[in-house]
C-alpha cells in the first residue's frame, strides 16, 4: 500500500502478485488437500470448509479466479487419482497435441503467463459441473468430449 504513489507502480503490482501466487500455492493447495485438518484445531484451514459457504469465507479464504470446489473436483478427484494417464485433466501431451510448427515455441510461454484464467479455471469449473451431472445422472451433451480441455475462446 506504501508504493501505491508511484508511477509506475511495478513494485506493489509485484507484490501482490507474489502474495496472491503464494497464498495460493503454499496455503489454498495444501489446505485444500487436507494438509492441516488434524493441525488446526479452529476449523478454519480444514479442507471441508475452506473458501466455502459464503461469500465472506470465499473473499477472506480464497480470492481466486477459481472456485475451491471445482478445484477440488478438478485436482483431488480426477488430476491426482490419474495422474499420467489419458482421463488426467492436466495431461500436458493431449492438452498441447493441436500445437504446431511455431506454436510448440510460443504457446508454453503464453501459457505461463494465461493459464490460470484462459485454462485452469474454465476447466475446473467444467470438470466440477460434470461431476454434478454424472452424480444426477444427466446425459452429456451430444458431441461433447469431456476429455477434451475447455479454454477460454471455445
Amino acid at each position: 500500500l506504501a508504493t501505491m504513489w508511484l508511477a509506475p507502480n511495478v513494485l506493489t503490482v509485484l507484490a501482490l502478485s507474489l502474495w496472491t501466487h503464494s497464498a495460493w500455492t503454499m496455503l489454498g493447495h495444501h489446505i485444500s488437500h487436507g494438509g492441516y485438518n488434524r493441525t488446526d484445531q479452529s476449523g478454519r484451514f480444514n479442507s471441508r470448509g475452506f473458501a466455502q459457504g459464503s461469500l465472506w469465507r470465499r473473499m477472506v479464504d480464497w480470492l481466486d479466479w477459481m472456485l475451491p470446489e471445482a478445484w477440488n473436483v478438478e485436482h483431488n478427484q480426477l488430476h491426482h487419482y490419474r495422474l499420467g494417464e489419458d482421463a488426467d485433466p492436466d495431461l500436458l501431451e493431449r492438452n498441447a497435441e493441436s500445437w504446431k510448427g511455431g506454436e510448440r515455441y510460443t504457446m508454453p510461454f503464453l501459457s505461463m503467463l494465461l493459464w490460470k484464467w484462459a485454462y485452469y479455471a474454465p476447466n475446473t469449473y467444467k470438470e466440477l459441473k460434470l461431476s454434478d451431472m454424472r452424480r444426477s445422472g444427466a446425459p452429456l451433451p451430444d458431441g461433447f468430449d469431456p476429455k477434451a480441455p475447455l479454454t477460454v475462446g471455445e
